[in-house]
């Protein structure tokens, strides 16, 4: 076994395929160059890039691993943004889903946390620590926007605020 190892590390020109942060990085370095991977949609295809920087291996161990800890994965504070040392962090999963774009691909009201009731109203919800927080129900759609930003604002939370745009 230790000399597959040790033939591993020969044939590898960086000798880090075996570093535990190895497939983080090989992983992000696909989403977003790697137009076959089926994430460059939301990644590559969006403009997001991997600082110069990372672009060897050995760079972004050097930046990361000083801060990683196991259980947790790289995260970009501002979603719009390339990866980059000033741009990540470790996060766990409940801080990587309030990352995310504010306008998902199946949200139909334009609005994060608001969707139409089957009572021609819109309800405004938010979900906290894996359960999901009636906010309320509105006349319309912007009403149930506020609602769920001025929810956010209140209680000091880390969600993305819903960027309203009114007449």
């Amino acid at each position: 076994l230790q000399i597959i190892r040790d033939r591993n590390i020969k044939n590898s020109t960086h000798k880090m395929t075996n570093h535990r942060l190895y497939s983080t990085w090989h992983k992000m370095m696909k989403r977003c160059y790697n137009k076959n991977n089926p994430s460059y949609i939301d990644y590559g295809d969006r403009g997001i890039t991997v600082c110069e920087r990372w672009h060897d291996v050995k760079n972004f161990i050097e930046d990361m691993y000083p801060t990683f800890i196991e259980g947790l994965t790289i995260d970009r504070k501002e979603n719009d943004l390339g990866y980059s040392k000033d741009n990540c962090r470790w996060s766990n999963r409940t801080i990587q889903a309030r990352n995310k774009r504010i306008i998902q691909k199946n949200n139909t009201s334009g609005y994060k946390g608001v969707y139409k009731s089957s009572k021609n109203r819109y309800k405004a919800s938010i979900g906290i620590n894996n359960k999901r927080v009636n906010i309320g129900s509105y006349v319309t759609i912007i009403d149930a926007a506020k609602a769920y930003n001025q929810y956010v604002i209140d209680n000091n939370l880390e969600h993305i605020l819903n960027i309203i745009e009114e007449n």
